[in-house]
């Protein structure tokens, strides 16, 4: 209830409380607290659920190209005099040639590959000079001698069915000095310029010599010059 007060002049007033002491404003002070401290509770948990679902998101990755492409397979080569040649194509040929005409020792070639290069490279003959190769013949020889000997294979010269010719001027040096009763093998190659394909040479007629030592004046086998002829 409003309290009255009268003046010194007999003036009656009443005595109005100051708004902050009355209890229905602090009813609502308390009451907007609650809702402001209720508020920064909320935003701090809605900011960090925000903050909790972005991190956890999977970065998506576009597969490129690149990845989906197979990887390309190896591409063969051949190495000659410690170089290498990319190959296109090869054919091995199974031979069955056997020369047993010189007494001092039966030579053999069981295969002959072919093989077509990617394209023609620049090859540096030590007999032939400089010129460029589509291709190489690689013959494979088995030697057994009835006697010491020396045999040469690696320095012959071979004609293909093509017409060219070339000497065997390469790095393998297996051949030379072979014993009686040993029995050595190798290979022996020669480049081709002109190669279509793996199947167009049909025939490779090979030359090579060999001796053996001997104190017979009279002995005519001592020397011997192969010239074999190899049908594919």
């Amino acid at each position: 209830m409003a309290k009255k007060i009268q003046d010194e002049n007999g003036n009656t007033y009443v005595a109005v409380k100051p708004w902050y002491k009355k209890w229905w404003v602090w009813v609502i002070v308390v009451i907007l607290v609650i809702f402001g401290i209720a508020a920064l509770t909320g935003g701090s948990d809605d900011s960090s659920s925000k903050t909790t679902t972005t991190s956890s998101k999977a970065t998506a990755h576009k597969t490129t190209a690149s990845e989906t492409k197979p990887a390309a397979a190896a591409s063969k080569t051949i190495s000659v005099d410690y170089d290498s040649y990319n190959v296109a194509n090869e054919k091995t040929y199974k031979i069955n040639y056997s020369d047993t005409s010189w007494n001092a020792a039966t030579v053999k070639v069981d295969k002959v590959t072919v093989y077509k290069l990617t394209h023609s490279y620049k090859y540096k003959s030590a007999n032939d000079g400089t010129f460029q190769a589509s291709g190489f013949v690689r013959i494979h020889f088995v030697i057994s001698p009835t006697r010491d000997i020396s045999i040469y294979p690696t320095q012959g010269t071979a004609i293909y069915s093509n017409g060219e010719q070339h000497e065997a001027d390469s790095s393998e040096s297996w051949d030379g000095d072979i014993a009686k009763g040993a029995t050595k093998s190798g290979n022996v190659t020669i480049p081709v310029k002109s190669l279509d394909s793996t199947s167009s040479l049909k025939s490779i007629r090979f030359k090579f010599d060999a001796n053996y030592d001997t104190n017979n004046m009279d002995d005519n086998n001592s020397d011997k010059t192969f010239d074999i002829t190899l049908n594919m």
